[in-house]
């Protein structure tokens, strides 16, 4: 998804030295297949949401594909108590991760393992994944990006998976997802006798379908599911955030 202009973002393209400044860290994501984007900011500024909404703690945080490590360091900013273990199978990402990490203020909350997510399980009461979601489409020369935006590796089947191996009783599993596949995480996520707790539907305006969307799926039931649409922008070529999605990442971004 494209990001609005006009943010305090550095953006050079997929090659070059990338810095994204934040208000408490930083992330360089150059060696990483997938660059720091809008689905990323939007699933980090809210994911957990159903869950503290419900009063419950979260202590124990599952990133899932950390990439540059920036979903973790968000979340970290955000839950000033909870643990994250962030895990990555390509190994290059996962060595900047690891960098981006240590030189953040969350250093001693963080833990990235180079690893493949199957087998994982350490409990967690918020599981947290910006998969990759290309499914048979071409592929590009590039290894690292092919193994960040196919699915190849991390099939809904096997995040489903693994987050019903070992996601809390009254933990939730966020992820954010495109909406023309929605059908399939939704017929996943019954296969594994997950529940929808709540749907974010994200727009680029007012005028435009929606595209992606953020879920918030749980084992535990509920009374009503909570729809919320969010425009990226208020109005086409005004080159910044709506005030809801500003609202959501000021304490991240300017």
């Amino acid at each position: 998804m494209a990001k609005a202009q006009g943010q305090n973002f550095l953006t050079v393209g997929r090659s070059g030295r990338r810095i994204q400044e934040f208000k408490q860290f930083r992330v360089h994501d150059d060696a990483c297949g997938m660059k720091v984007g809008t689905d990323a900011l939007l699933l980090g500024s809210w994911a957990g949401t159903t869950s503290t909404e419900a009063g419950q703690s979260v202590q124990r945080i599952l990133d899932i594909g950390t990439g540059s490590g920036v979903l973790a360091l968000m979340l970290a900013q955000r839950f000033p108590t909870a643990l994250v273990d962030a895990v990555e199978l390509e190994p290059e990402a996962a060595q900047q991760a690891s960098e981006n990490v240590a030189q953040s203020p969350f250093s001693n909350r963080i833990q990235v393992h180079q690893r493949a997510i199957q087998g994982w399980s350490k409990e967690a009461d918020l599981i947290v994944c910006n998969p990759p979601f290309f499914h048979n489409h071409p592929k590009s020369q590039d290894r690292k990006r092919n193994l960040a935006r196919h699915d190849d590796t991390l099939p809904l089947r096997v995040l489903f998976s693994t987050a019903s191996a070992c996601l809390h009783a009254q933990g939730s599993l966020d992820l954010v997802f495109p909406e023309d596949r929605a059908q399939e995480v939704a017929e996943e996520a019954q296969k594994h006798e997950f529940i929808l707790h709540a749907k974010v539907e994200l727009r680029a305006t007012p005028g435009h379908e929606v595209i992606r969307s953020l879920w918030s799926w749980r084992k535990a039931e509920t009374s009503e599911v909570l729809f919320k649409t969010w425009d990226l922008e208020a109005q086409a070529g005004q080159g910044k955030w709506s005030e809801a999605v500003a609202s959501r990442l000021a304490p991240f971004v300017d």
